[in-house]
């Protein structure tokens, strides 16, 4: 099966345009190789999604063509695997930098002023990993 049909189908997209885009722009890697939409999925297959919150890693545990609902999903078609070091502390960086500039926008109730802006650009200049590369 299509890697951007397993996806979807696995509730890890919403849609199947959405799981294409991802892969057309690096953001899956299927076994540590980058992968585009069209690269078959098997069975035992590692999985890396960087979503704009956070890295998900999954193993794929069935290939079938058929949709569940999004609550079994996680049961039938994949299980979690558990990250790296450093997959990790990007993990805790990006949720910074989400949690800071959620912070600034409603302290002020609207766009951060430069003060925020200021700590915003602090704190991820501050992450274990340095700033962001994507």
């Amino acid at each position: 099966m299509r890697l951007d049909k397993w996806l979807k189908t696995g509730c890890l997209f919403k849609k199947r345009a959405q799981a294409k885009e991802a892969c057309e722009k690096g953001r899956i890697t299927l076994n540590d190789r980058q992968a585009g939409p069209d690269r078959p999925v098997r069975d035992g297959d590692v999985i890396t999604i960087r979503y704009p919150h956070g890295i998900k890693k999954v193993q794929a545990l069935d290939i079938t063509k058929k949709s569940v609902s999004a609550k079994l999903a996680p049961l039938v078609f994949y299980k979690e695997v558990s990250l790296t070091p450093e997959e990790d502390a990007e993990n805790l960086r990006l949720q910074t930098v989400r949690l800071a500039a959620r912070t600034a926008k409603y302290q002020q109730g609207g766009r951060p002023t430069k003060k925020d802006r200021r700590k915003i650009m602090k704190i991820k200049r501050q992450s274990p990993l340095g700033p962001s590369t994507s």
